[in-house]
């Protein structure tokens, strides 16, 4: 039962059945037949194959989520049995975006190992879309993400909160108007480890100058769109980016306005080359999400990850003084 499920699912996934006979390393036609004979013992159809791609019927639709119930199972029942029989280290896989992979977790990760020391731990970076179908699939234990997923599928609990800050080329004549709300890196910085919070600037005065904003369905793009659209204007967006990091680093060589996440101030060298404004706005203020799937069981070493994740901490290290 186990391989039908594998054909089935390859062609749910690829959404075509020479795409998974490849995946699949066999042919077509042995594919095709396949789940063709699924098909007969069911006595239903499980894909419309007139459609393009090939989607799924009722019946497909159904099986499919019957499949993924026993995958997990059988994932969980792997995972433990090796933790049983000591057969080589347990590991994690956590997905998260390009910032956290690099500038977070891997610190994270690091004390948990202190604490769980043969654990392998695999990080993956994706946009929130591609990580939630890796979640759901069964390919990442764990995503760590500003916006939580399906509540149906998965659980979720907020890690930390953030805020999402301006980062504006100092060279922009806008700043002249804003003392009182503008922040140097360090004076931020300052601010974040409890010093003077200078006031959240109206979104307004940022009219008419040219922005870098992420592509749709990133969070940081929705909250963007939303903060302007609040303030009364629609942004002037000079480029679509698909990383966060990638924005910083263009508004840094005098590009354009960029939405930033303020914990990049904990992980970067200090600059002069930007101003930083708080921003006046409900949607400035986001929580970061742990997320896993509901159905099937946890691995101790999962329980163990999640349990670790309640205590820690965003780091709040001081940034880098050297240009990396």
């Amino acid at each position: 039962m186990l391989k039908d499920i594998e054909y089935i699912y390859a062609v749910y996934k690829e959404r075509s059945f020479s795409k998974a006979a490849r995946r699949l390393f066999i042919s077509q036609p042995s594919l095709s037949a396949a789940v063709k004979r699924v098909e007969q013992e069911l006595g239903l159809p499980l894909f419309n194959r007139s459609t393009s791609p090939v989607s799924l019927t009722e019946a497909g639709e159904y099986y499919i989520k019957s499949a993924e119930k026993i995958m997990e199972i059988e994932r969980e029942m792997r995972a433990h049995l090796a933790e049983l029989a000591g057969g080589g280290p347990a590991s994690l896989r956590v997905g998260s975006s390009m910032f956290f992979c690099s500038y977070v977790l891997p610190d994270i990760v690091g004390e948990f190992r202190k604490e769980h020391g043969s654990v392998v731990v695999t990080l993956s970076e994706g946009s929130s879309v591609a990580l939630s179908e890796k979640l759901k699939d069964g390919s990442l234990d764990f995503m760590l993400e500003a916006e939580p997923p399906d509540k149906n599928i998965f659980e979720s609990a907020v890690w930390t909160t953030e805020e999402i800050i301006l980062a504006v080329p100092a060279a922009f004549a806008v700043n002249g108007g804003l003392e009182e709300y503008r922040c140097t890196f360090e004076e931020l910085a300052a601010s974040r480890k409890g010093g003077p919070r200078k006031p959240a600037v109206p979104p307004e005065r940022f009219a008419g100058e040219e922005f870098l904003i992420l592509t749709k369905w990133n969070d940081l793009h929705r909250r963007a769109m939303a903060i302007c659209r609040r303030a009364g204007f629609a942004p002037k967006v000079s480029m679509y980016l698909e990383q966060m990091m990638t924005a910083y680093y263009l508004a840094c060589e005098g590009k354009g306005i960029a939405f930033v996440r303020d914990a990049l101030l904990d992980c970067l060298p200090p600059t002069d080359k930007v101003f930083f404004y708080r921003i006046d706005s409900p949607e400035s203020e986001r929580g970061i999400y742990l997320s896993y799937k509901k159905s099937g069981g946890l691995t101790q070493i999962q329980r163990d990850f999640i349990e670790f994740m309640k205590r820690a901490k965003l780091p709040r290290e001081s940034a880098k003084t050297a240009e990396e």
